[in-house]
């Protein structure tokens, strides 16, 4: 998981089993996949690690396969030994440092680790700060900035912007005396839109948001900062943000039509990386998300923590569901699944236009950050499937739709294995339908658990 990777030249994989006639398109993974560097440009926490793309082109029964890391100026600058870079969990080494302790000079991170996209024409590979970075679909070389056609400027923001109606939509988190979320939609040009402003005293630790037909939906948890302190308190970026399990949650509805105000409604404290879909129901909206009872998981994801073996210490993970009532203002927890499970990355039919029935998502150990199994819940019947393979920890699992098909669960997931002893991983596909396993692909090399990729259909 910690070693050090190299570019991978394209080249054919050999294919176990039988892949779908009608499965064309590329599937590419973002993820962190180098921490160590000469002298002290190392970093510290999971969340910090370079970005690393990895390529899985789909066309006539082959996969064809690169990788290669991004080449932002924090990845130049590792290279050669220097940290100049804050980032989420690493602070800069400068010398001299203010009287602060913070380093002069220091500037965010350009190292975008989280996520890919495609805005227009451009392929683009995403952080929570900075600007976003292309690179080229085919051999993964890293170009230009992405560049915003209008003035709200960069800040705080997700990985995970969602898509409606032909917009992006994601928020801009402005730090100040009053801290402000831009809700915003963007078209494909690049323009954005600010469709919301919501004033915060202080900020929240927001890693996603969530998208109905009427709403998007920002979540604050109780796992909050000062502006203040994030910008002389001399430490990295996440540890300026404390837990707070006596204040609420408080989930904000931002109408997409903008013909309704913003409406915020109050829930239990908990902290969540991931939202796994929503929907209108009547006057209310039901958000589900992956939930955590408190924020000490994002301690645990250190790189000290997680060499030493050590597991995920916060309880209650698990995909929860909450009604949101903008009537009563309330954001009240719901039964979703039979039991608790402890999962992550959460994926869904992103086609489905309403109510989705069926969440992909692996499942991980008690006892350790390592995954052993993919789920699919049925969150209609509360039933679940499993599929697990001897020794493989899968990675996020994409679904791809047959084309034609009406069933939400008719066509495939895309997860990438990793196998401890055979100190490599392979990209498996499975029926969505059937949860068996129809084909797998060899890398010859391991991968990183990585965090989220995208599959781009042929045109």
């Amino acid at each position: 998981m910690f070693g050090d990777l190299a570019n991978a030249p394209p080249h054919v994989l050999e294919v176990e089993g039988t892949l779908p006639d009608w499965l064309r398109g590329t599937y590419v993974r973002n993820g962190p996949a180098r921490f160590g560097f000469p002298g002290d440009a190392s970093v510290r926490h999971w969340f910090d690690g370079m970005a690393y793309l990895q390529r899985f082109a789909f066309e006539d029964g082959r996969i064809a396969f690169n990788a290669r890391f991004v080449e932002s100026r924090a990845y130049g600058a590792a290279l050669k030994g220097r940290r100049p870079f804050d980032a989420f969990g690493t602070l800069a080494e400068f010398s001299p440092r203010n009287l602060f302790g913070r380093p002069l000079g220091a500037t965010l991170t350009d190292n975008p680790n989280v996520n890919v996209a495609r805005y227009g024409e451009a392929f683009v590979a995403l952080t929570e700060v900075g600007l976003p970075r292309c690179f080229d679909p085919l051999t993964l070389e890293t170009s230009n900035e992405f560049r915003f056609d209008d003035g709200i400027g960069t800040g705080y923001t997700t990985a995970h912007p969602v898509y409606a109606n032909g917009s992006w939509i994601n928020y801009t988190l402005k730090f100040g005396p009053v801290n402000r979320y831009l809700i915003w939609s963007m078209n494909e040009r690049g323009a954005r839109t600010v469709l919301a402003s919501i004033s915060a005293p202080r900020a929240s630790y927001v890693h996603s948001i969530g998208l109905s037909r009427r709403y998007a939906i920002l979540v604050e948890f109780p796992y909050t900062a000062n502006a203040l302190a994030i910008a002389f308190s001399g430490k990295p970026f996440i540890e300026n943000f404390h837990w707070n399990g006596a204040a609420p949650s408080r989930f904000h509805l931002v109408d997409l039509s903008g013909e309704r105000p913003v409406r915020t409604c109050e829930g239990e404290a908990f902290f969540c990386f991931h939202h796994v879909h929503a929907f209108d129901d009547g006057d209310d909206v039901v958000v589900d998300l992956v939930g955590y009872d408190d924020a000490t998981v994002v301690a645990d994801l250190s790189i000290e923590r997680l060499r030493a073996g050590n597991g995920v210490r916060t309880p209650g993970i698990g995909i929860r569901r909450y009604r949101v009532s903008p009537q009563r203002g309330t954001a009240e927890r719901e039964r979703i699944a039979p039991e608790p499970m402890r999962v992550e990355l959460p994926r869904v039919n992103t086609r489905v236009d309403g109510r989705a029935r069926y969440y992909y998502a692996p499942r991980f150990s008690n006892d350790a950050f390592t995954s052993e199994a993919l789920v699919r819940v049925d969150v209609e019947n509360g039933s679940t499937a499993t599929w697990s393979h001897p020794g493989d920890a899968p990675a996020e699992a994409i679904f791809v739709g047959r084309p034609g098909a009406s069933a939400e669960n008719d066509g495939v997931l895309l997860t990438v294995v990793h196998s401890a002893a055979q100190s490599e991983s392979a990209l498996v596909v499975l029926d969505a339908s059937t949860f068996e396993e129809c084909a797998r692909a060899r890398t010859g090399v391991p991968l990183p658990l990585g965090f989220h990729g995208q599959f781009f259909r042929s045109t």
